[in-house]
């Protein structure tokens, strides 16, 4: 999970030039009407924040959804952004779940749903495969809870979760903490993200992994530690510092961040410093 920049421009204007383009055999003349609305459908996506709680889809014929979704699965030159979206984040964190290396988009607002949108650059987000895991799950209908949007929600800047377990035990139950208070009006909507994102993806596995090999071997995840043991309160600077490290470039939640926050628990750091001194890991 992470905030990043909205698009500067919705690229309506390309999609105008796009739905009137007799040369596109296969959606011209079917997007002619909707040539007319894409410009106030892009003002009323951003005026809401992309919300699927304020925006409702819009009818649309049979052939112009074809056409619109034809014009995403291949574009023509004329809309050249959706590939330069799609790279944008290549290598670095994935927006949507906060793991690593998003090479597709993501219709925040789903394109079978919401197919109006389904050319609209502030609807796509680089996305890595969570986007497939997330699949046509958007809202709760009955208590508005929703998926985070990378481009508009402000709470994606501060750390939103850690995980909680017992590092005595052997396998640990891992479980969620959310670092929202309750009553602020984004915590069913991190919950709902994580729930139908996160949960979804292989972030569990990859938390287990590295919590065992912290717990066995720890050279290989925390570089120079051995250094910083002279005292608890010395390791416990040590993991604050990487946990601190790990944002650079990040975010505050992507996985390794999450990890290095949910280790820099007092009871989990002081287990693991009781344990590296008893086994002779320093």
């Amino acid at each position: 999970m992470k905030k990043i920049d909205r698009p500067k421009s919705s690229h309506s204007d390309l999609l105008q030039v796009a739905c009137r383009n007799k040369k596109l055999k296969k959606t011209y003349p079917k997007l002619i009407k909707f040539y007319n609305r894409t410009e106030r459908l892009a003002r009323h996506y951003d005026n809401f924040g992309g919300n699927p709680n304020d925006i409702k889809a819009t009818k649309l014929s049979a052939d112009e959804k074809e056409a619109i979704l034809y014009l995403y699965d291949k574009p023509p030159l004329g809309l050249p952004y959706l590939n330069s979206l799609r790279d944008s984040l290549s290598g670095e964190t994935c927006p949507m779940c906060g793991g690593e290396n998003p090479t597709t988009l993501d219709h925040y607002l789903t394109k079978q749903k919401y197919p109006e949108y389904a050319l609209l650059a502030f609807n796509l987000v680089p996305a890595c495969a969570c986007n497939g895991d997330r699949g046509e799950r958007l809202y709760n209908q009955a208590t508005g809870a929703r998926i985070l949007h990378p481009y508009y929600d402000d709470c994606l800047l501060r750390p939103l979760v850690r995980i909680l377990f017992d590092p005595g035990e052997t396998p640990p139950k891992f479980t969620i903490d959310y670092l929202l208070s309750m009553h602020d009006p984004n915590y069913e909507n991190l919950k709902y993200h994580v729930e139908n994102i996160i949960l979804r993806t292989n972030f569990m596995s990859f938390f287990s992994k590295n919590w065992f090999r912290v717990r066995d071997r720890p050279g290989d995840i925390l570089a120079g530690y051995s250094k910083c043991m002279s005292t608890k309160m010395d390791f416990q600077n040590y993991l604050a510092g990487q946990h601190e490290a790990s944002f650079g470039g990040q975010g505050p939640n992507s996985w390794r961040a999450i990890f290095f926050r949910s280790i820099l628990n007092k009871n989990v750091s002081g287990w693991l410093y009781n344990r590296y001194h008893a086994n002779g890991y320093i």
